[in-house]
């Protein structure tokens, strides 16, 4: 039998994160972070690594090293991300950057055949350990997933992820994973060759000995050639494109893609060693930038979101069911199917409306497979576990059912009566509600302890939003159980007390408000959403509208109009445009024209309905302050109102429920960027000049006077 000795590491703090395996002429070197759920490479853990690779590099006896992770479902998840919150400048940045790349350029120099053992998420610095070894193998787990999203926190692959991925993959491919943050499953990064074999995890380290029996893997040549050696004209077009594409995508308001591009080529024309000193170089600049610092704030706050403030534990749910098969129904049911392990029943008075959400939800699964990321058999198989009926059976096994009928108050009611008849002890009721508050759709509940409100944003397959609203007797294990089964949807969740519109929507309430008044002032339709976009806005307001549904706003201005009064006055052009029967996007119809169900240009008929003569371009900069204005002052009435907890979490139901630019940090850190007491002056100013819906609300005021900032004021004790 062949000898196994253990030899521990001890240079982290806390603990040694690596431990050695010797057995025979190979070492296996295991990452084991403790204290920690996942391993991520810190300053402490970068110096082990180090210190580890040095040993192995003095050792030989040894002709292989495998690393490995004996955490469950994690490989390497990539740098501590605490690290860039205490850079105090771009030397101390540059330093952090080149330690990493000293430590990773000493495995790819081991004399030892190197293989990463990858089972479960490889991610940023994970991947680019595994790009410095010879080899990689990567279990089939869905867990294992491998790829660069450093573009996410406002950075790029700076370990050298940038200068050698388009050496090993090839320039288009290396291009798609580093601009947009991309992450790969096993059988993807194969066809790629990011890894080089895909296994089941009972053989992953018997395969990797496998391939550390082949030795050193030959470098810079294969399928990459073409681009780097033999056709720079190529390479150029292929960078200019790449450029074309980040601008009409970020607009420029994001720095890193471009500085990876910039990097990228200065590579592939001198070098990966040279490559890597130019990593260096920018990747310290961008580190402590207001964009990075933002994205980073962001990045912490959806991992914040994972972990639940109620002691309550969450119950199983097994069986979901789903009232209502429109499009927001079908979507749900889809999701469920997708994600979790339930099963879902689906309900609706007509089997005409079920068979809409019926292929509703088989649209989403076949452009998975249209894009090869599931199988046509794997699509059916989901879909399968989705049942439908017109009538109430099977639904008394329901652990969860998530109500999406229309918005209306006695409708919503009724359903809720109905399944109190038949549900099981228990069983809560989850309303997919966007303004009505949920103490009045459980006012006349058996049972309104399990009556919670669990708001959905369309399309629901895309955005990654779920408002979990408690109503005035809603339990906290009703909470915390609709806010896991959100989770495991794959959805960032923010807990919300009652009020209607809750936080989202009404704080789009006087966005979009406004946007009509702008309208009815001569301003096109084009010239609004432009200057929206331009400040970062994924769509702008006239966009948004259409895509939301114009019926769906009138009744949702109508609720806001009835609870708020003055505050949410309404502009009239919503109620003109739903009167001409203009619903947007889903009839084809609305601000814009539509082909083949895509929206094209501004329909000019809408000008003359709103009795507009000459529309003329918007003054960008009055759009962006009025518009943001708006929501600054009602924003400020639901952090004292308590509708939200803090700050934050209101600037990440924006951010999630409206895509307000991440790079801004949220609306509220972009007010506090502002500083208040201008925020107050101009509000001020506006209420005289345009109307008094700008009056500034007491909460602000007395924030603004002693110079005060929201993430302050309103931060979690």
């Amino acid at each position: 039998m062949t000898s196994v000795a253990e030899v521990p590491h001890s240079a982290a703090a806390g603990g040694r994160a690596f431990i050695v395996q010797r057995d025979g002429d190979t070492a296996v070197v295991w990452f084991d972070l403790p204290n920690e759920k996942v391993n991520k490479f810190s300053t402490p853990v970068l110096h082990e690594l180090s210190s580890v690779v040095d040993e192995l590099a003095s050792a030989s006896e040894l002709r292989s090293v495998i690393f490995a992770s004996r955490k469950s479902g994690i490989f390497i998840a990539g740098a501590d991300v605490t690290e860039f919150t205490t850079v105090a400048g771009p030397e101390q940045a540059r330093a952090y950057v080149e330690l990493g790349q000293q430590v990773f350029t000493k495995v790819a120099n081991l004399p030892q055949t190197t293989v990463a053992a990858i089972d479960g998420a490889c991610l940023g610095g994970g991947c680019e350990l595994a790009l410095s070894c010879d080899w990689r193998v990567m279990t089939d787990s869905p867990r294992s997933q491998i790829g660069l999203p450093e573009v996410k926190l406002g950075i790029f692959p700076a370990w050298g992820g940038t200068s050698k991925l388009p050496r090993l993959i090839g320039l288009p491919a290396a291009l798609d994973i580093v601009l947009n943050g991309r992450t790969l499953d096993a059988k993807r990064a194969k066809r790629t060759g990011l890894v080089d074999e895909v296994v089941e995890r009972g053989i992953l380290l018997d395969t990797a000995r496998k391939f550390a029996a082949r030795g050193k893997r030959k470098r810079g040549s294969g399928r990459t050639k073409f681009y780097i050696e033999g056709n720079p004209l190529a390479r150029n077009v292929i960078f200019g494109k790449a450029r074309k594409a980040v601008l009409a995508q970020t607009r420029g308001q994001y720095p890193a893609p471009l500085k990876a591009i910039e990097v990228m080529e200065y590579a592939m024309a001198n070098g990966v060693a040279r490559g890597m000193q130019r990593e260096a170089e920018e990747a310290a600049k961008l580190v402590s930038n207001d964009v990075a610092q933002n994205l980073v704030r962001l990045f912490f706050l959806m991992e914040s979101s994972k972990k639940d403030p109620l002691a309550a534990k969450p119950a199983d749910v097994s069986y979901v069911g789903v009232l209502g098969a429109g499009v927001m129904g079908g979507g749900i049911a889809q999701l469920v199917a997708d994600k979790t392990d339930a099963d879902v029943r689906m309900r609706d008075i007509a089997w005409k409306a079920i068979g809409g959400g019926m292929k509703a939800a088989a649209k989403i699964w076949k452009k998975k497979v249209e894009r090869r990321r599931m199988t046509r058999g794997e699509m059916q198989r989901k879909l399968a576990r989705i049942t439908a009926t017109t009538d109430w059976s099977g639904f008394s096994r329901a652990d969860v059912v998530i109500e999406a009928v229309v918005e209306n108050l006695n409708i919503k009611r009724q359903v809720l009566a109905e399944f109190e008849a038949v549900e099981k002890p228990g069983a809560i009721f989850a309303t997919n509600t966007s303004t009505i508050p949920i103490t009045q759709i459980a006012a006349e509940a058996k049972h309104p302890e399990n009556v919670v409100g669990m708001h959905f944003f369309n399309p629901v397959d895309r955005m990654p939003l779920v408002e979990v609203i408690r109503g005035e007797k809603t339990s906290d294990a009703a909470m915390v159980t609709v806010a896991n089964l959100a989770r495991k949807m794959g959805k960032t969740v923010v807990y919300c007390n009652d009020g209607p519109g809750f936080v989202v929507n009404r704080i789009l309430g006087p966005y979009m408000n406004e946007s009509g008044f702008l309208i009815e002032e001569g301003n096109s339709i084009e010239s609004l959403d432009k200057a929206m976009v331009d400040f970062g806005m994924p769509m702008g307001p006239m966009a948004l509208l259409d895509e939301v549904g114009i019926d769906v706003a009138a009744k949702v201005a109508g609720i806001l109009s009835e609870a708020f009064g003055a505050r949410m006055e309404k502009s009239g052009v919503v109620e003109k445009l739903y009167a001409d029967g203009r619903y947007g996007k889903k009839n084809g119809k609305g601000l814009y024209l539509y082909e083949h169900g895509k929206r094209t240009k501004p329909d000019a008929s809408v000008y003359k309905l709103l009795g507009i003569r000459a529309p003329h371009p918007a003054d960008e900069k009055a759009v962006v302050e009025r518009m943001l204005l708006a929501m600054i002052n009602e924003a400020s009435l639901i952090l004292d109102e308590k509708i939200v907890a803090t700050a934050a979490e209101l600037d990440l139901a924006m951010i999630m429920g409206t895509g307000f630019p991440p790079f801004r940090g949220g609306l509220l850190r972009y007010a506090d960027s502002l500083g208040l007491p201008y925020v107050l002056a101009r509000l001020d100013e506006l209420s005289s000049r345009v109307g008094p819906r700008f009056a500034p609300n007491a909460p602000l005021k007395r924030l603004a006077e002693r110079d005060g900032k929201f993430h302050q004021a309103y931060a979690r004790s």
